[in-house]
């Protein structure tokens, strides 16, 4: 189970103490997706071993569930362990137009002489996605990553965004019609991305060396560094811009067609 997470904790965890270190290309397997292995929504601390010739992770049961178990004899080549926490800095966010949307009944004119006005309510529901740069579940816990997403996202956002918190909207305009024509409203809703790429926090790093010693340190693979990313594992969460009242911005747009036999004029 993922820890408990508190917009505190995010607040404190979006500038890392450390300069984060990309690792893609730096290994000779696919680190996108080792790093969204190892950031899957947690943030608590977490124990894990690595196959240091293929790349693949595994929560290490032994340090992170007995504390001490078997496993902790069964460290070679090209087995190694590592522990730490991951976050989920905001790498970048741009805003785009959704798809256009019908958010009214039809209003249908079937006079020959006279335009027809009426006030029209229109309504609908706020989105909220969420997705990652690999594909596949990859054990992602959704629920967990979107809240960690939505909190850290309030930072900047605050108010003016609607992930995590999708619901019901509505509002009265008025549309007119031309004779002998059906009309509707659409609207092309204004969005935001927020992109995250995961960060891990290597606190402590275990191998043996070819004498058969463990050896601890505190950075990946000795390598000088202990936060890491990869820039091609991200996480973009989706939703559409609020305006100061909370209800979506974007433009509405009105369509009309011709009436037929089943407008009933």
């Amino acid at each position: 189970m993922a820890g408990a997470v508190s917009l505190a904790s995010v607040l404190g965890l979006v500038s890392p103490a450390h300069a984060d270190t990309n690792i893609r290309g730096t290994e000779g397997w696919n680190t996108d997706k080792m790093l969204m292995s190892l950031c899957n929504g947690r943030t608590d601390y977490s124990w894990y071993t690595i196959n240091v010739d293929t790349g693949q992770v595994q929560w290490d049961y032994a340090k992170g569930g007995l504390r001490g178990g078997a496993s902790e004899n069964k460290l070679w080549h090209p087995k190694e362990r590592f522990e730490g926490w991951c976050t989920y800095p905001q790498a970048s966010s741009w805003t785009w137009t959704g798809n256009e949307t019908k958010v009214s009944d039809t209003l249908v004119n079937c006079s020959s002489g006279s335009q027809l006005s009426q006030a029209m309510q229109v309504n609908g529901t706020t989105t909220t996605t969420t997705s990652n740069s690999v594909g596949g579940q990859f054990g992602v816990e959704w629920n967990v990553i979107e809240k960690v997403l939505g909190l850290q996202a309030a930072v900047n956002y605050s108010h003016t965004w609607s992930y995590a918190n999708a619901k019901g909207w509505s509002t009265t305009t008025t549309l007119t019609v031309p004779q002998r024509r059906v009309g509707w409203l659409t609207m092309r809703p204004e969005m935001r991305t927020v992109r995250s790429n995961p960060v891990f926090h290597i606190k402590k790093y275990t191998y043996e060396n070819a004498q058969g010693i463990k050896i601890n340190i505190k950075t990946y693979r000795g390598r000088g560094y202990a936060d890491i990313k990869s820039q091609g594992a991200f996480y973009d969460a989706k939703a559409n811009i609020l305006d100061s009242n909370g209800k979506p911005k974007g433009q509405y747009v009105a369509r009309d067609r011709a009436v037929n036999g089943s407008d009933h004029c």
